[in-house]
């Protein structure tokens, strides 16, 4: 009997939205809204008149194929997978029949979908922020009635400076359907570990509305200093910046539990986006230390690290530790996700590589990861 398999880590990048989306921006940000210019090599996103890139590119970067460049995306090309940057062309993660066959391909139930990665750190405005959130969120919600709501379930964009603007929009988008949202941590302010986003987790806690953070990319990072050292050292830095890239939700783990978040709103779930898994104990033992040692002032009723058995999750592709690492995470709180359309992503292999990297485990353990927690988290049932 085949098992239900649902991505709890799917994505739809700028790259991929409608070339009109934001096309209706007031006057006075009609050339900073995200929009779509023709140049000579095909349709290019600017955003605050600055180009990104190509419309239909590559991942969230707005890569143009290049073969060599990524060898999974080279995987994808022979398959099918096309990035066509022309007049006309469309998208396969935007396009419902298309985006719903390569569900199928892949052997998929459902997914919950993440959308424009970074397109809060890319737009300085907070209030042109916020507006390209809304019209972002109204379009997916659409998107996914138009494609099929029993298995696209999208994550709406949360603004990130302003948490009363944030908790209202909580309370929109629970309206609309969507089932969570993606807050941005990089442009947030204040901090995540301010008791001002209290009222962004009341919102949340109020509506089942669990709130994630995808990772997208460690900001602490020595990047090339210039344009000739990007090109001479492109390989060493696309490995340093990839194999880093998880890592930087660390800072939003230990920033939610010591804001004291969990401790005043027990219903109130968060989720690690893309984030791995095996690392988390060590960050556990270190803070909770950390905690006994120079912060009981605080007066939580439980260590940190069990806030976040009782109320957080974390989202995976593929991890050789995983096995002896759930112990101490917490079977209930691992999400699995496929990461498509991304260059890492699994598409269309998910369940041969979870045949693979999951022989070892337990039927009953296998189902919670890839498919019953973020099934309970969500209300996919």
């Amino acid at each position: 009997m085949k098992q239900k398999l649902i991505s709890g880590d799917n994505h739809i990048d700028l790259t991929y939205c409608p070339a009109d989306l934001w096309s209706a921006a007031p006057s006075k940000w009609r050339l900073l809204a995200p929009r779509v210019e023709e140049l000579e090599d095909g349709l290019h996103w600017f955003v605050e008149a600055q180009d990104k890139g190509m419309w239909n590119g590559v991942g969230p970067s707005f890569y143009k194929y290049t073969p060599g460049m990524f060898g999974h995306i080279d995987e994808m090309k022979a398959l099918g997978f096309v990035w066509d940057h022309r007049q006309g062309a469309l998208p396969r993660p935007t396009t419902p029949e298309l985006r719903l066959a390569d569900l199928d391909r892949d052997g998929l139930d459902a997914e919950v979908v993440y959308g424009c990665l970074m397109i809060n750190e890319m737009i300085a405005d907070p209030a042109l922020r916020a507006w390209c959130d809304r019209i972002y969120n109204d379009w997916v919600a659409d998107f996914a009635k138009r494609a099929d709501p029993r298995r696209i379930f999208p994550l709406a964009i949360i603004p990130n400076t302003d948490p009363a603007e944030a908790a209202a929009e909580v309370r929109r988008c629970a309206k609309l359907g969507l089932r969570g949202g993606d807050l941005a941590f990089k442009r947030m302010n204040p901090p995540l570990w301010h008791d001002g986003w209290y009222p962004l987790w009341e919102a949340a806690a109020e509506c089942r509305f669990p709130i994630s953070f995808h990772s997208t990319g460690f900001k602490a990072l020595r990047a090339p200093d210039n344009a000739q050292m990007e090109r001479d050292y492109s390989l060493q830095w696309r490995l340093v910046r990839s194999s880093l890239f998880q890592v930087d939700t660390m800072e939003v783990l230990v920033s939610l539990l010591a804001s004291g978040a969990c401790e005043t709103y027990p219903d109130f779930n968060f989720v690690l986006g893309e984030s791995g898994v095996t690392w988390l104990p060590y960050v556990f033992d270190r803070l909770d230390t950390e905690y006994a040692d120079r912060a009981r002032g605080l007066g939580f009723k439980l260590k940190p690290s069990d806030y976040f058995r009782r109320q957080g999750f974390v989202t995976y592709q593929q991890d050789q530790y995983l096995e002896p690492i759930i112990p101490l995470i917490g079977e209930d709180n691992i999400i699995w996700g496929a990461d498509y359309p991304h260059p890492d992503c699994l598409w269309p292999n998910s369940n041969r590589i979870l045949d693979k990297n999951m022989s070892a485990l337990p039927e009953r353990v296998r189902r919670k990861i890839t498919s019953e927690n973020v099934a309970r988290l969500y209300r996919l049932n």
